[in-house]
């Protein structure tokens, strides 16, 4: 998983044939169509705002993709921001599901 995977949620779109996402995206709205579609796949995506952790000491929050076409495999962040941890998540489930490259 890499840091461009914020700049690859908008390809994965145009990928996926779903409505554009703007380059500078942020929070979980625009991208339910691509968490909706993980789901359509039997796929679980938790998310989790950890309230026990402070922003400055650690990662608050930790998002989890498991189920369907992973087949006992998970994806799991711990990231600093939703927009990071979704991103990675997302990506990486794409990368191993979708046969996405982030070339498209």
């Amino acid at each position: 998983m890499s840091a461009n995977d914020l700049a690859l949620i908008p390809v994965l779109a145009r990928y996926l044939d779903l409505d554009p996402i703007p380059a500078h995206w942020q929070g979980i709205d625009v991208v339910l169509p691509l968490l909706e579609r993980m789901r359509g796949d039997g796929a679980i995506v938790l998310i989790k705002f950890d309230g026990g952790r402070d922003v400055s000491e650690s990662d608050p929050y930790t998002v989890l993709a498991s189920g369907g076409p992973l087949k006992g495999e998970f994806i799991r962040v711990e990231a600093s921001s939703l927009e990071h941890g979704i991103a990675k998540v997302v990506v990486e489930y794409a990368r191993r599901c979708w046969k996405f490259n982030g070339l498209s």
